[in-house]
Parts: structure tokens; C-alpha cells; sequence
């Protein structure tokens, strides 16, 4: 959109409700027979991309309702994606401009160093209650595959927001 008109908030809020609801149910697709890929969690790198991409921050009613839906959608602890998705685009708007002014890697390290504390944070306020946990294993599995897709996410979106 470089020589276009720039969307209005509304628009890119619309958008942003769009592509986090396509991202959400990218996420049901089965990857493969016998569950040996994950999906990453394209949510998580769209809403981080997009807050250290767009002119403005997203509403927070917008994250923490796409947080929930996808909580509710895949299965999660209702409540403990939704806020860490939250916090993570808070942190991420309020280091945005040092995060867009240091090379790509170290965005994409931030980006996936933020996805890992939000899956340790769940796995500790699981433990915690003692609910059921997911293996470490398989928290790293989806970690490395949200890494993976970060930078595709990234891309798509700094071609789309401006």
C-alpha cells in the first residue's frame, strides 16, 4: 500500500479482527497424519508484528477477545493465552521503537524470547493449580515452530499495515 492511501483506524481494525480469526483457524488445520508437526501460533506473531508495525496500537478489547476465542477455539486454558498475548503486544508497543530500530534478527529473537515466556508463564500457573501441564517438550515444539513462522508473518504484515 506505498503509493495507496493509508487505512483508516477502523479499517485496520477490521483487518486485524480478519486475519486474527484466519490465524486462529489456520491454527485446526491438521499439519500432518500422527500430530507430528505443530502449528505455530500465527495469533501471537500477527498481533506482534502488528503492533510494532501499524501507526497505532490495536484496542485491547481486540486482543484480549481474539486471545479468548483462541483459547476457547484450541483448546487452552481460558484466560492464561488471552493475557499473555496482551501483555506480550504491551511490552512489544512500549519498546517499539527500539525494536524497529535494531536489525530484523533481533526482532525475531525478541519476538520469540516473548512467545517463550508466555509458554513458561502458562506452564507455571499450571503447575501452580496443579492442573495438567504440557510436556516441555512439546511447549518447545511450538515455540520453534511460532519462531519459524514469525518472520513470514512479519513480512506479510509490513507489506499490508502501512
Amino acid at each position: 500500500m506505498s503509493g495507496a492511501r493509508a487505512l483508516s483506524r477502523p479499517a485496520r481494525t477490521g483487518l486485524l479482527l480478519l486475519l486474527g480469526v484466519v490465524a486462529i483457524h489456520a491454527a485446526l488445520i491438521p499439519l500432518g497424519p500422527g500430530g507430528m508437526l505443530v502449528p505455530p501460533d500465527l495469533l501471537y506473531c500477527l498481533v506482534i508484528a502488528w503492533v510494532l508495525r501499524a501507526p497505532d496500537a490495536p484496542p485491547v478489547w481486540l486482543l484480549v477477545g481474539l486471545g479468548l476465542a483462541a483459547d476457547i477455539l484450541l483448546s487452552r486454558p481460558i484466560g492464561l493465552g488471552a493475557l499473555g498475548l496482551l501483555l506480550a503486544a504491551e511490552v512489544a508497543g512500549r519498546n517499539r521503537i527500539l525494536l524497529r530500530g535494531l536489525p530484523f534478527p533481533a526482532e525475531w529473537a525478541a519476538a520469540a524470547i516473548g512467545y517463550g515466556l508466555i509458554l513458561a508463564g502458562i506452564y507455571a500457573a499450571l503447575r501452580l493449580t496443579f492442573a495438567e501441564a504440557p510436556a516441555p517438550y512439546d511447549l518447545l515444539r511450538y515455540l520453534v515452530a511460532t519462531a519459524l513462522a514469525y518472520p513470514l508473518v512479519a513480512l506479510a504484515v509490513a507489506w499490508g499495515v502501512r
